[in-house]
């Protein structure tokens, strides 16, 4: 209307007219401004209710964590988290609103536009007392600036604000799961697109809000923003304390519980036991399953598996015995709990022994030197694998069927016992016993140390053997030497010396020639023991026959 070819006074015309038209569209009623009071009040009470519920939200969240802090622990820091957020965001945009009454009326400075209202909370200048609505010069300067298409980003701009109110957005998010109604309110209520206005052009979030709007409506429109962080805050807030409280267990019954380290105690030893309040459901059982083993890929039973009677939250196991040695059984807990079906494996280990005694002669507690002494060491209720010993002037080792001690000096050994029990190695009591040489073995030919032998028996001989005799242990001597006595033919004696066992050759062949009637000795007949000791050994006197 004002451009084109128009001549100069038309188009002066046409200006006016544009002017006339935008004087006429921000020509707001009294009465629109007025209701534009009341629904600032309102939302201001809105807001402030929220701001009083949400503070009693943060108390009892406060005494949960007070009381539980390592359940509620995260999402009270969280919610500390939240709180500040809204609360810096809410007087952002009081400063904003404070800055916007001070411009358009002087005689309230930033100070006096903050007070109290009736109920005693503190709040911006009422809008009922800002004199002049309709102004829409200072919000539109504080707000967007000169140029509506290219708003200002200073402190206190509506795009600041967008940008954090975005951060708000995004902080918020973080707090609450993917997809849920907080998540999808926060996207659309912060949505900061670009609009099409009435005239068919696109204006910006800025502009669309605040460019040329009046201050009754501007004010209104920063307390909705208000009461939406609040809102928000709430629930955000709400659903924290709700996700910790979700992992609560809900129990029907409370029962002691004994669990002692063992069921057996040594005199003089400690008896010591786990003693806590067990929680059950009577009115909803777990599934306990128990079997050879447990596979925790799987999470199932594996081998065979063991009936367990359930009963009112509680499992009865009952493993019939069916040979001796160490059983062991794993198992698994089927519970439903605050995050669905959760499984606590467990297992069971147990031994069984046959019923025994111990009987020993203390008389016969004997070590020898030089040859392994088998003992026998047992402690009631204690497995063997967990039983040590030792012995003083020797040493001791386990063997097949028991443990051997070897000895190295006489007079007396003292055999002390430990058992782990329950991780502990406790001692278990000690024994002395008395330490001996070998007996003394006898030398024999021919199976004899005297007396008549036959000719052909002592030169078919081979040697002279040490005789253990009534000795319980295995003991192999070796003879080392002795000497070979015999009268010769001018009667005159003679000694031939002879290492080791067996004859000598000259030895053999007298042996041979000797005649009906004739004696023969073998004396100074030396053996070595088993402990490496070279013991003489009695002297062999036969007569040939």
């Amino acid at each position: 209307m004002a451009g084109g070819k128009l001549p100069p006074r038309q188009k002066m015309i046409g200006m006016m007219y544009l002017v006339l038209t935008a004087l006429l569209a921000m020509n707001v009623s009294k009465d629109i401004l007025n209701a534009f009071v009341t629904v600032n009040s309102g939302l201001e009470n809105t807001k402030n209710n929220f701001k009083d519920k949400n503070e009693d939200q943060y108390t009892r969240f406060s005494n949960q964590y007070a009381e539980n802090k390592e359940k509620f622990g995260d999402g009270w820091a969280k919610a500390q988290k939240v709180q500040k957020l809204a609360d810096e965001l809410v007087t952002y945009i009081d400063d904003i609103k404070v800055k916007i009454i001070a411009g358009i009326q002087p005689e309230y400075t930033e100070e006096t536009a903050r007070g109290k209202n009736q109920f005693g909370i503190d709040t911006i200048l009422d809008l009922k007392y800002v004199k002049v609505k309709d102004n829409y010069l200072i919000p539109t300067q504080i707000l967007v600036g000169s140029e509506p298409a290219n708003p200002k980003t200073d402190e206190y701009s509506a795009m600041d604000l967008m940008s954090k109110l975005t951060v708000f957005k995004n902080e918020l998010k973080t707090f609450v799961p993917k997809d849920s109604p907080i998540q999808t309110s926060l996207e659309e209520t912060y949505k900061f697109e670009e609009r099409r206005a009435a005239g068919g052009n696109m204006e910006n979030w800025p502009s669309w809000n605040f460019y040329g709007v009046p201050c009754a409506a501007t004010i209104t429109l920063l307390t909705k923003m208000q009461t939406d962080v609040r809102a928000f805050e709430s629930d955000v807030v709400k659903y924290l304390f709700g996700s910790a409280d979700e992992l609560t267990y809900k129990f029907t019954g409370l029962a002691p519980a004994i669990i002692p380290n063992s069921n057996y105690v040594i005199a003089g030893d400690t008896f010591s036991a786990k003693v806590f309040l067990a929680a059950f459901d009577t009115t909803m059982s777990p599934e306990i399953l128990l079997g050879e083993g447990y596979d925790s890929t799987t999470k199932k039973i594996t081998g065979e598996e063991i009936p367990i009677n359930v009963v009112k939250g509680n499992g009865y196991i009952k493993i019939p015995t069916r040979s001796q040695g160490l059983f062991s059984y794993k198992g698994v807990i089927n519970f439903k709990g605050p995050k669905g079906m959760e499984q606590y494996p467990y297992s069971i280990d147990y031994q069984v022994a046959a019923p025994s005694t111990t009987i020993s002669a203390t008389a016969m507690n004997v070590f020898y030197i030089g040859v392994p002494n088998p003992v026998d060491i047992s402690a009631s209720g204690v497995p063997k694998d967990k039983i040590s010993a030792s012995v003083s002037g020797g040493s001791i080792s386990k063997a097949k069927d028991g443990w051997l001690v070897n000895v190295k000096t006489p007079g007396k050994a003292v055999v002390s016992v430990s058992a782990e029990i329950d991780g502990n190695r406790q001692k278990m009591g000690s024994m002395e016993f008395r330490v001996k040489r070998i007996p003394t073995p006898i030398a024999e030919i021919g199976g004899k140390s005297s007396g008549a032998i036959p000719r052909g028996k002592l030169a078919g001989t081979s040697g002279i053997i040490a005789q253990m005799e009534n000795f319980e242990f295995d003991v192999r001597v070796v003879v080392s030497s002795f000497k070979f006595v015999y009268t010769q033919a001018n009667g005159l004696s003679k000694e031939i010396p002879v290492k080791g066992p067996k004859f000598s050759d000259q030895v053999r062949g007298i042996l041979r020639q000797i005649k009906p009637g004739s004696r023969v000795t073998f004396e100074d007949i030396k053996a070595t023991m088993p402990d490496g000791e070279q013991r003489k050994l009695g002297s062999i006197v036969l007569k040939a026959v």
